[in-house]
């Protein structure tokens, strides 16, 4: 891959295919360097959201394993707080299959893609950027870094490095694929698993995505909650693939979205949701919002950093702040006073108004609140399908 270049963007991951397919559908030109060879795998919880599945449109369906529209959440032995929306909550898939469909998306609307070779080092020269990627110097009028939570592209342009969470899960398959059928309705959230963190049970095709995110550093900590939460939701005897972890974005700012010609998209961002650890939604939403800067920018208008930074503080980082607030508020309490609170009056009728807002829900549904400990659904005691 060779020539001068619109817009080059370091990373083949939702944000960076998402941008390259944006930038090409809007007649850019653009090539993508991604270090890994694809289909790879990647460690993630694999779940797309209402908002993602809305930015990606029907043809996703193609790498969506089980789309749910009931979400369980345990908080302490007792309280279940289950929601069940009118549309779909969450979709599952595996990062090898997203990456690649977006990848592949990407390529056909124009988008060159070369896997296997990193963006090594990158230079603003002020009118155009400079880079090396393997062993070829090539330039662009923009570069975009999309090489997440540990890119080294923000240290190379001066972008100050993110603070890290961590996440840690395992692949846990069944004796039999009729065992799983009683998890397949619904995705589980346990709050009571890590530390100012949750643990969380998604659907596969053939497995449970078993895991724990929480706002500390990555440590062994978190393989040592993965264990436990297996052990507590009575999985212990299936088999047990992994473990697997990751770095997650901890914090987003302003300052870290964009500098000179070099905007920084999804995960290598610090763009998150602070409560999930979500960050797929917001990863599709940048990218492409960074290639429309990108083209309104060579059109005539005002610098792309400067767009970028603007529409990204007008619509991604407000939704971020405000879950950021309730998150703080929720790992603050903890799982014994947020279950007291369940008690008072009223207070399931503000949690079914609130969830929507926060874009933890779909409008529509419906909220009940078992206080019983009947509600945990776990493989010792789930009900055997009919």
């Amino acid at each position: 891959m060779s020539g001068r270049f619109d817009l080059i963007v370091a990373g083949a991951g939702p944000a960076g295919s998402s941008c390259a397919e944006r930038a090409a559908e809007l007649g850019l030109r653009v090539a993508v360097f991604e270090k890994e060879t694809f289909p790879r795998s990647k460690p993630c919880a694999g779940g797309l959201t209402s908002r993602a599945l809305g930015l990606l449109g029907s043809s996703v369906d193609s790498v969506i394993h089980h789309r749910i529209r009931t979400s369980e959440l345990s908080i302490g032995p007792r309280v279940t707080v289950t929601w069940t929306g009118r549309d779909t909550i969450i979709a599952t898939t595996t990062r090898k299959e997203l990456d690649q469909y977006l990848a592949e998306r990407a390529i056909s609307a124009g988008a060159r893609v070369e896997f296997g070779t990193a963006v090594d080092s990158a230079i603003d020269l002020g009118g155009h950027v400079e880079i090396t990627a393997g062993s070829r110097g090539l330039s662009a009028t923009y570069l975009v870094a999309a090489d997440g939570v540990r890119g080294r592209l923000r240290g190379m342009v001066g972008i100050p490095s993110l603070r890290l969470s961590g996440a840690a899960y395992a692949r846990v398959f069944p004796d039999t694929p009729s065992a799983l059928e009683p998890f397949l309705d619904r995705v589980i959230i346990d709050v009571g698993v890590g530390r100012r963190g949750y643990g969380w049970i998604f659907p596969k095709k053939d497995h449970l995505n078993v895991g724990v995110c929480g706002e500390a550093p990555l440590s062994s900590d978190y393989i040592r909650d993965v264990d436990r939460f297996i052990e507590q939701r009575g999985l212990s005897s299936w088999m047990v693939e992994g473990h697997f972890a990751r770095s997650t974005p901890g914090a987003a700012a302003p300052g870290s979205l964009a500098k000179g010609r070099i905007l920084v998209v999804g995960d290598a961002a610090g763009l998150a949701d602070p409560i999930t650890g979500e960050g797929i939604s917001h990863s599709i939403a940048t990218g492409r919002l960074a290639a429309e800067a990108v083209r309104q920018a060579l059109e005539g208008g005002d610098e792309a950093s400067t767009i970028y930074r603007g529409r990204a503080v007008a619509k991604i980082l407000p939704v971020i702040n405000h879950s950021r607030r309730f998150g703080g508020l929720l790992h603050t309490l903890g799982p014994g006073p947020l279950s007291a609170g369940l008690r008072i009056p009223g207070m399931a009728a503000l949690l079914e108004s609130w969830l929507p807002r926060l874009g933890y829900a779909s409008e529509g549904g419906r909220l009940t609140i078992d206080r019983s400990g009947r509600g945990r659904r776990t493989a010792r005691h789930a009900k055997s399908p009919t």
